[in-house]
């Protein structure tokens, strides 16, 4: 089987998920939030609750790298424990959660590489049951022009870096988030044209492997 060449979104990715399992990433999941400085009345229990009823949602992405490249796509979202990212500009790349694995692919049909999600920054946004914040993990909450940005890092070090996850401060709905890397190498994500679904198919999250299975043949 000959392996075509690795695209930049994932080579960025697996660089980082290395890194993070390296330094043996697994710690908690989010709970409360501070309110600090003029920040809406927005307690812990309302972004939790927020976050829990995001459920089933559809849209599109923008994407910045660290080396300034601009990528998009469409994203499919079924919370606590589905989600995909398709990259339909500037990459090809997929990007699945599917139970406790993230599973990643150059394009579709490509080999899937699966690591798990302990492993990885989401272990500070899902922990398998629900997407929820921790107290223990928020660094800062602070309002930023019309938003919310709460900024979580590991307590205990273990995950590298720190993950910003931005709120509409009158509705609470998640608009993007930003991750900066241990070497303060930023990369963002925001979300757009955002539908909610009463429930996604699980088509939707099916990991296929056709072209890599028939390359091994």
């Amino acid at each position: 089987m000959v392996k075509a060449k690795k695209s930049r979104i994932y080579g960025w990715f697996a660089r980082f998920v290395r890194c993070a399992v390296l330094r043996r990433v697994v710690r908690g999941a989010l709970l409360a939030a501070l309110a600090l400085g003029p920040v809406r009345a927005a307690n812990l229990s309302d972004i939790n609750k927020a976050l829990a009823d995001m459920q089933h949602l559809s849209g599109q992405f923008v994407q910045s790298t660290p080396d300034g490249q601009t990528l998009q796509g469409d994203f499919f979202l079924a919370l606590p424990d589905r989600f995909r990212f398709v990259y339909t500009s500037g990459a090809q790349s997929i990007v699945t959660l599917r139970g406790n694995w993230l599973v990643v692919q150059e394009t579709q049909g490509a080999a899937a590489n699966r690591y798990p999600v302990s492993a990885t920054p989401l272990r500070l946004f899902v922990d398998g049951r629900a997407p929820r914040i921790a107290a223990s993990q928020l660094e800062t909450l602070s309002m930023k022009s019309g938003a919310i940005e709460a900024a979580l890092r590991d307590p205990d070090g273990a995950i590298p870096g720190r993950l910003v996850l931005v709120f509409d401060a009158e509705t609470l709905a998640l608009q993007g988030w930003r991750l900066i890397d241990i070497q303060q190498q930023r990369s963002s994500v925001w979300l757009h044209n955002v539908t909610r679904h009463e429930r996604l198919s699980e088509d939707y999250f099916y990991i296929d492997e056709s072209i890599a299975e028939a390359e091994d043949e």
